[in-house]
């Protein structure tokens, strides 16, 4: 790989890294940048022009914190991997399972379970597996917020993961409002739920990660009209160019 090679390699890493923390493209060369010890990417074109190039420790570099921003991706972990992710940890001297199912962090304890949905501003919900077992860990409040944090640290990786197979769009709307369904293709500033019929802007969707914004119904349920009562959409098209 030559010099130059290298220097589109960071960019395209910086593109990736962009996707997985659903910001602009700029801001992730920014990251990228600090991340290789430059103070911005300004930085880093101004050592380019006096002759520095990337080299290899570079690119691993580059690669390095693509991979810690997206763990799951490295891994490729998908979807429907139903527990063939789970990992067994010790918290606060108790034993217990971490996985997902469906997107869904799962935790799984002697006489309880926490569940941490998919879409970021749904509640976890709580379980008592067994009611008879005396000390249930999900009891102890301390317990459980030391939990829900482990169970957030791992959404994030989902979410990082789900964001890196969607197009730059469905992570970071146009600065004309407009975004485009990660899974339809469509192209809108504003959604419409098919399950609550509520509106959301092109922003609320991305922040819950195409679920609805007021019911959470899945990505696959939102649309740029309300086709449902004839509807037709006022700025959308599969094949619209927002870019």
């Amino acid at each position: 790989m030559s010099e130059i090679d290298h220097l589109k390699e960071l960019k395209s890493i910086a593109r990736k890294l962009a996707k997985v923390r659903r910001m602009k493209h700029a801001g992730a060369l920014e990251l990228l940048a600090q991340h290789l010890g430059y103070a911005h990417w300004r930085a880093v074109t101004v050592a380019e022009k006096k002759g520095w190039r990337p080299d290899e420790t570079h690119l691993a570099a580059a690669h390095a914190l693509l991979e810690a921003e997206n763990p799951m991706g490295a891994k490729g972990v998908g979807p429907l991997s139903v527990f063939d992710d789970a990992e067994e940890c010790e918290l606060l001297g108790r034993r217990l399972v971490i996985g997902t199912e469906f997107d869904d962090v799962v935790l799984v304890g002697d006489g309880w379970e926490i569940r941490l949905p998919e879409a970021p501003s749904a509640d976890p919900e709580f379980y008592v597996t067994d009611k008879a077992l005396e000390n249930n860990a999900i009891l102890d409040q301390d317990f459980v917020v030391a939990a829900l944090d482990l169970a957030l640290n791992r959404q994030e990786q989902v979410h990082a993961r789900i964001a890196a197979d969607w197009p730059r769009r469905s992570t970071v709307p146009h600065s004309d409002g407009r975004a485009q369904h990660p899974l339809t293709g469509q192209v809108s500033a504003v959604w419409y739920c098919l399950h609550c019929d509520e509106k959301a802007t092109s922003q609320q969707m991305v922040a819950n990660l195409w679920h609805c914004p007021a019911c959470n119904a899945l990505p696959i349920d939102t649309f740029a009209s309300r086709w449902w009562l004839g509807e037709e959409p006022s700025l959308a098209g599969a094949d619209g160019n927002i870019d």
